[in-house]
Parts: C-alpha cells; structure tokens; sequence
C-alpha cells in the first residue's frame, strides 16, 4: 500500500462513519412513518369529525414555564398548523389534577382533538406508574367519549424513566389512541434547549418539541376528517 493511500484512511473512515451514522438516521426515522402510518387507522373517532377545537391539555412544559407563552410549542404550533390551539397547561399539574379539570377546560370546550401532555410531575412526584396509567387511561377514554380524537405526547426520554415508553405504547394500543413518542428527546442533554432546572425546555428547546409535533400529527391529519372551523389546518403533502 502507498503511503498516500496510508494517509487518506482516517478520511476514509471518518466519512464511512458518518455514512453509517446516516444510514441509521435515515432508517430509524422511515420506521417512525411506517409505524405511524400503519397504526394511524386504528385511532378512535378518527372519521367523525367532531367538535370545532385543537386542545392541549398539560403541565408546565405546555404552559410554557420559563418562557414567554408565545414561545411554547402550543402556540408555535399554532402558528406553523395555522389554526387556533387552546392552550390548558397548568404548571405543577399531574395526571390526577389534569382528570380533575378535565371537564371544564377540554371537554365543556368542544374538542375534535386533544393532545395530553402529562405524567412528568407524577414521575417526579414518585405517583405510583399504576395510578398515573389509570388516570391517563380515564382521561383518554372519556375525551374519545365525547367524539375527539386524544393525542398523548410521550414525554419519556431522561427525565421520566423507560417504564414510561411501555406505558404511552401499551395505553395507546388499549385505547386507540394516537401517540407522538419522546418529544422531549435529547433536549436535556443540551444547554441550548433546556432551562437552568435541566427539567423545562428553553425557547430553543420548544421550537423543536413543536417540529416534533408537527411531523407527528401529519400521518393523522392526513387520515382524519376535518371539521369545518379548522378548515385552513395546515397538511403537508
């Protein structure tokens, strides 16, 4: 071998690396469409076209906690999904006090979707994983009773434990529920996109949640019936 075929190696590598890397990219993320695609069908009063709203029913990641309320991703994917969301985070809030208001701030606003945004704080709280699952499985079910379309955010990536991947999964499949996972993925290991408390997302960190929920909500958007008052809901083709 020359020693100019010696010396082009680690460039060599270095770029069958990053092809690699790539590759894994390109693969993991086909494997979130499929999944998405195939299980998106399934979803409970997906053709019902009921209610006139988009809701998110949260905590303080959804409130915005640390940023201003423009900058939390309800309202930035408000603006890139063109239509109004209403925004029914409450900081602090666990999966109990999201049922116990569930009533008035979701279901008494004509809801044709809600997204749940919850969990976080039982985790932190050390709420039984058995009680937080129930009271997720009752607020799923009785926004679907009322003939919307229940959307959980999986919330599960370093802050709350792997268990939590098991139980959006094993609840969305019970329920017909439809589940963006891990939307907070990634954001705690960078100072970029998370506050100070390394909990909270920062504007930065929004941002992307909001991406994330976009891209997810396309494969259903897609397959759902839209009511007229959310008839300029921004679809990508």
């Amino acid at each position: 071998m020359s020693i100019l075929s010696l010396s082009l190696l680690p460039f060599a590598k270095r770029n069958l690396r990053r092809s690699l890397l790539l590759l894994v990219l390109l693969f993991t993320t086909w494997g979130l469409v499929i999944s998405c695609s195939s299980s998106v069908n399934q979803v409970k009063n997906l053709q019902l076209g009921q209610g006139e709203q988009m809701i998110v029913l949260g905590d303080s990641i959804a409130s915005g906690y640390g940023v201003q309320v423009e900058q939390a991703f309800p309202s930035l994917l408000s603006r890139r999904l063109n239509v109004p969301i209403l925004n029914q985070g409450v900081a602090g809030d666990t999966t109990a006090l999201g049922l116990a208001r569930l009533q008035t701030d979701v279901l008494d606003q004509n809801p044709w979707l809600v997204m749940v945004e919850l969990s976080g704080n039982d985790y932190l709280q050390r709420i039984p994983e058995t009680e937080t699952e129930e009271n997720l499985r009752q607020i799923i079910t009785r926004i679907q009773a009322q003939g919307a379309i229940a959307v959980i955010l999986g919330i599960n990536v370093g802050v709350v434990g792997d268990n939590y991947d098991r139980l959006f999964e094993d609840l969305a499949k019970e329920t017909q529920a439809y589940l963006i996972p891990q939307i907070l993925k990634g954001l705690h290991r960078d100072e970029r996109y998370r506050q100070d408390d390394i909990i909270h997302p920062s504007a930065a960190g929004h941002q992307i949640i909001s991406d994330r929920v976009f891209e997810g909500l396309q494969p259903l958007l897609k397959a759902a019936k839209i009511p007229p008052t959310l008839e300029n809901l921004v679809i990508e083709e």
